[in-house]
């Protein structure tokens, strides 16, 4: 019974995520991530140039990296609010179910294992007396930490005191970081020993262990709702996710912003998109998040024009992503009700995008003073300012145009 409710669920989800995939990997996300890959690609082999095998602090670097890789990936249950009910007489096979979420959920880390070892492999070549070949060891060490980490994932289902799972997790990561830092300042042979060591203990006692607790349903049911939700994050920055519980704070500090936008008729929709981007996390978070990497790249970066490149880039990006603001209160009835001419929207989404838009290049310029000329600083303003006009009053009323005669078909 229980393998079924897998394989139904599991099949749902595919097909979910499948349907969802052909808007997020549209021709601007491709052709958008192709070129941060690349330009990020070519400092990266730039700044190896530099390096020889006397600088400890890259083989410092990978411990860290190593170390956060293992952390990449959650166990994937696809448990529902009333299984807390209707599959509590089935939890001693539960075990079983839980299994096959961990095969399923190995799959993501793996290709994340693989991809990001490969990115670190030069750093390590070119500081140490590694080679590519050692690729291999790499991922098999890592394959094995993450499996025993989605193990520490299913033994936290069963413990009641978030601080038990917290001190829990913490032991794991003492325990993940000691195991990199063999591997990288050892030898892999001695990381990969380290790892199956603690495989044999974990399945000696760990699993002893767990198997006296009883299963946590609605901790587990908490967790698995959170895991989705990011996911459906994600997925609303590219295309409208009905079903998404977004997340609402009071944020009484920011209330200067909105008492700036007048309660007037003619000013509604100043007020209610101001309001939304202070308020909800899946714009504001979005926006902080994006200007912080772009202030990094800038501050990292060389060449100027790769600098110049980045910042057009994330100007884009974060355009781009903020888009769906402007159909946030489309399912709200009274939005529909009010008398005011619909074209007002479009007139404030200008306003509000092209302010959020000159805030980020703001930033990017002051961070830019301590790599940059004065010349190349203007150059880069003068780059960001017009990028931002063009972006708000040209490309953005087309897209939405675009979007609303796709959302009517």
């Amino acid at each position: 019974m229980m393998e079924d409710i897998w394989k139904k669920r599991s099949a749902h989800y595919q097909k979910k995520m499948i349907r969802y995939s052909k808007y997020i990997l549209n021709d601007h996300f491709v052709i958008v991530f192709l070129f941060l890959f690349g330009a990020l690609g070519y400092a990266y082999s730039e700044l190896l140039k530099t390096l020889s095998e006397t600088v400890v602090y890259g083989r410092i670097i990978a411990v860290f990296y190593l170390t956060c890789l293992t952390l990449i990936g959650k166990l994937a249950t696809f448990l529902k609010e009333a299984d807390s009910v209707f599959l509590l007489p089935k939890e001693k096979e539960l075990k079983g179910y839980l299994q096959l979420a961990k095969r399923y959920s190995m799959m993501l880390p793996v290709v994340v294992i693989v991809f990001g070892t490969s990115i670190i492999m030069p750093l390590l070549v070119a500081t140490s007396s590694f080679k590519f070949t050692d690729t291999f060891f790499f991922v098999v060490y890592l394959i094995v930490i993450k499996n025993i980490e989605l193990e520490i994932q299913h033994l936290c289902m069963k413990i009641s005191f978030k601080q038990v799972r917290i001190k829990i997790k913490i032991v794991f990561l003492i325990v993940s970081f000691i195991g990199s830092f063999l591997l990288i300042f050892l030898s892999p042979l001695v990381g990969i020993i380290y790892a199956l060591l603690l495989t044999v203990l974990w399945f000696n006692y760990g699993i002893k262990y767990r198997d006296y607790f009883l299963y946590q349903w609605q901790s587990m049911v908490k967790d698995e709702t959170t895991r989705v939700q990011r996911i459906y994050q994600f997925i609303n920055l590219f295309t409208d996710v009905p079903i998404m519980k977004s997340t609402v704070r009071r944020r009484r500090y920011l209330d200067f912003f909105l008492n700036k936008s007048k309660r007037q008729h003619e000013k509604t929709y100043n007020y209610l998109y101001t309001r939304a981007f202070l308020r909800g996390t899946e714009y504001s978070g979005l926006f902080i998040r994006l200007m912080l990497i772009a202030m990094v790249l800038i501050l990292f970066a060389e060449p100027f024009v790769l600098q110049l490149l980045l910042a057009l880039l994330f100007l884009y990006l974060t355009g781009f992503q903020l888009i769906p603001l402007y159909f946030h209160f489309d399912n709200m009835a009274m939005a529909v009700l009010y008398p005011i001419d619909s074209l007002q929207k479009l007139k404030v989404i200008k306003q509000l995008l092209v302010n959020l838009l000159l805030t980020e290049s703001l930033g990017i310029i002051v961070i830019s003073f301590v790599r940059l000329s004065l010349l190349e600083v203007a150059l880069l303003g003068a780059a960001l300012i017009l990028f931002s006009f063009l972006f708000s009053y040209f490309y953005l009323p087309s897209r939405i145009n675009k979007m609303v005669k796709t959302q009517r078909r």
